[in-house]
Order: structure tokens, then sequence, then C-alpha cells
């Protein structure tokens, strides 16, 4: 009996299919919850960065440096970069944030952005910003369409690709193909 038959090529293919499986959950789940997050994203909200709104009353009618110095007592943690006047209003620049200053009612209003820093971890992974995932990426992505096609062929039978399995598996293209279209 030969190496190279349909039993061996069987066994081989599950025994692969789950060693590489096992290996593989933790990168999967990663890639899943961030790609989970990144949906949402679509909202103008990113899910990495949390927003902090910091909302106070200070004296009305100050002039860009008055404001300035008043700045840098009453809201003595945000470190002013800038501050622009635009009309009826100022435009606040902070480290991390932004705002404005109405002179006409005192009110100021500053939006600060923090990083949540594991969904930022795992959304830097999943958008491979800093290039230096590309090679395991790849290498995942080969590990995925081997998972993919040994398990087309593990299963024999009425329940594997000559029977019902054909089926799923059309549904499963045809689903892509119809989002592609739409």
């Amino acid at each position: 009996m030969s190496w190279f038959n349909k039993k061996n090529i069987r066994k081989w293919l599950r025994i692969l299919h789950r060693d590489i499986g096992y290996f593989v959950v933790g990168i999967t789940l990663v890639y899943a919850v961030s790609g989970i997050i990144l949906n949402h994203k679509k909202t103008n909200i990113d899910p990495a960065y949390r927003s902090i709104v910091v909302e106070k009353y200070i004296e009305k009618g100050l002039t860009v440096s008055e404001f300035q110095n008043i700045f840098q007592i009453q809201f003595e943690n945000n470190e002013l970069k800038n501050v622009i006047p635009n009309n009826e209003v100022y435009q606040v620049f902070v480290k991390g944030g932004v705002g404005e200053y109405e002179p006409f009612t005192g009110r100021v209003f500053i939006e600060i952005y923090q990083k949540k820093p594991i969904v930022h971890f795992i959304n830097k992974l999943h958008y491979n910003q800093k290039n230096f995932w590309t090679a395991p990426a790849d290498i995942f992505a080969g590990v995925l369409i081997f998972l993919a096609l040994s398990g087309i062929f593990m299963v024999r039978g009425k329940k594997g690709l000559s029977g019902s399995g054909k089926w799923y598996l059309m549904a499963g293209v045809a689903l892509v193909l119809i989002y592609i279209w739409l």
C-alpha cells in the first residue's frame, strides 16, 4: 500500500487541519474581534479611541491672550497648543483634542481623544500600519487558505463535497458575490 492514497491523504489532512487550526486560534480571534470593531468605524467614531468631553463656563469677552492665561489655570490638565479666533468663537487646540471658546457666553467646550490601548494595538495589526506584520499576516492568510481547502476534502459521503457540502460551498460563494454586486 502506497503512502499516496486517499485514506492516507485524508488522515494527514485531518491531523494537519486539527493541529494548525489550534495553532492559529489566537490570531483568528484577534483578527475577528478587530474586524468587528473596524466594521463599526463607519459611524465616524473611531473605536480605538475614547472621547472625553470637558465643558466649563469662564469669564465672557476675553481676548486671545486673556483666554490663554485663564485656560492654563482653569484647565491645568489640558495642554493648550493654539487658539484661533474665528467669527464669534475661538477655535481651541489642546494636546490630543479640539474645542472652542464662545466669548459671548463664556462657554469652553473641549473634546479630548485617548487611545484604548488594546483596541488600538489590534487595529494596528489588522491595518498593518507599521508594515512589520506583513509576513506574519501573509503566512496566516496562507494557513487560512489551507484550512479552508483541507476542510473541504476531509469529510466524505453525503455530508462531504460530493453531497450537501457542495451546496453550502456554493451558498458561501454566492453570499460574497451578492455583497460585491450590491
